[in-house]
């Protein structure tokens, strides 16, 4: 039972604060992590980052108990606020003691992570739960959360490299001249295009292409179901002209096209693995278009992560049939904890 103050009553005394999280806490959060999910929890892995974390915050639920006049302090609880761009924050890893379930303590986290994103600035929150996860669904709903997708998490392992190699030597082209189309690293320079199919063309687009892709993108029939979110891996925020324009400058933003309309398009990331050791992924931030060229273009990302030595392809579409089709067509599997619910809060 706990008072009004979030103290515990009984025969011994204890009060539960929310703080940031120090070193020190690291073990004892660990430990009840440990107790999540059958051990399997990615807590371990990113512990060390988020408590690095200058622009967002680490915020852990602390314990205090006095008996006989001796105080013992543990962690029962953790969440991490993370600054995704400069008014946005993504809410994350909200854990509590399995031992301290039902005592309030979600509530203190969710209300401490609120306040942490107002003080770094940020006029939004979001968070992503699954769709079988009622009690997390109802602690957004009661802090003022609004359902704004629901999003299916997709990953397939990467290819040998073959459409784009095939298409070149179709075309005739010496060693030189399929070299001059690249930059100095081997990847594809922006502003190129390749055939991979009879009036069908992959095209690395360029900051000329910003207007004709934008208004493309405004008139996308998928892009309203992603709550208009570019999503990372199990994180997303707003897709802005500047992500549009930086991945155009970059080369990373990646169609197809058949017949001078394009079908599908990509913005691509690399990302490192949490384990040390592992190969990176390449994330589609977003992944938008017909549910055919979805699934074809899809297809040729699998080749491009293969000859950057990457692992996988990961990407996130909203939870509809026609796209499970498409993707399993192009080899991916959906991950099996999803589809997840994004929900969003105004903190204006």
């Amino acid at each position: 039972m706990t008072d009004d103050n979030g103290k515990i009553t009984g025969e011994n005394s204890h009060e539960v604060i929310v703080r940031p999280a120090r070193a020190e806490d690291r073990d004892g959060a660990l430990a009840f992590c440990a107790r999540i999910w059958d051990g399997y929890d990615y807590i371990p892995h990113v512990w060390d980052g988020w408590l690095a974390d200058t622009r967002g915050a680490l915020l852990v639920a602390i314990e205090r108990e006095v008996e006989h006049g001796r105080e013992r302090e543990r962690p029962v609880g953790l969440v991490h606020v993370r600054k995704v761009s400069d008014d946005e924050v993504w809410m994350e890893g909200i854990r509590v003691d399995p031992d301290r379930r039902r005592q309030g303590i979600a509530r203190r986290l969710s209300s401490a992570s609120l306040a942490a994103a107002r003080e770094r600035g940020a006029t939004v929150a979001r968070l992503m739960t699954t769709h079988e996860n009622t009690a997390s669904q109802q602690l957004a709903v009661g802090f003022g959360y609004v359902k704004v997708a629901e999003m299916v998490r997709y990953e397939a392992p990467a290819l040998e490299p073959d459409v784009l190699g095939e298409a070149k030597e179709s075309e005739g082209e010496t060693e030189t001249e399929s070299e001059s189309e690249t930059t100095t690293e081997g990847a594809p320079r922006a502003g190129i295009s390749v055939d991979v199919a009879p009036g069908a063309r992959l095209v690395i687009a360029g900051p000329e292409d910003f207007e004709r892709v934008w208004a493309w993108m405004e008139r996308s029939s998928l892009l309203p179901l992603t709550g208009g979110l570019g999503f990372g891996d199990w994180s997303a925020r707003a897709l802005s002209e500047l992500d549009v324009r930086a991945a155009l400058a970059e080369g990373r933003l990646w169609q197809l096209e058949e017949w001078e309309t394009i079908q599908a398009l990509a913005l691509l990331e690399e990302r490192p693995a949490y384990t040390p050791g592992e190969s990176g992924r390449l994330h589609l931030r977003t992944l938008d278009g017909s549910s055919e060229g979805i699934g074809r273009l899809a297809l040729v990302l699998r080749e491009e992560a293969g000859r950057r030595g990457l692992r996988s392809v990961v990407a996130w579409l909203p939870n509809l049939l026609i796209l499970r089709d498409a993707m399993a067509g192009a080899g991916y599997e959906a991950d099996e904890d999803t589809p997840m619910w994004v929900y969003a809060r105004d903190l204006a």
